[in-house]
């Protein structure tokens, strides 16, 4: 026979951290619709942004064409 009995109850160390992980998993996924929404955001700002840069280089582009232009007829 053992000496030593088994033991069947868990620790509450470990179901406290059982607790908080559940708790965890369950905030993130409330903030996933949340995150999604700041991600689409942020990919929106982004594509205007380099929307914007992409038309100041053409313009900067013409600009410096017609300034150019301008510049040789006066010499």
């Amino acid at each position: 026979m053992w000496p030593f009995t088994r033991r069947s109850h868990v620790s509450t160390e470990s179901e406290t951290a059982k607790r908080a992980a559940e708790k965890s998993l369950q905030e993130a996924q409330a903030r996933t619709p949340e995150s999604e929404a700041q991600l689409t955001e942020s990919r929106r700002v982004k594509e205007q942004l380099r929307a914007h840069n992409r038309a100041n280089a053409y313009s900067d582009f013409i600009e410096g064409i017609v300034l150019g232009r301008l510049n040789d007829g006066r010499s």
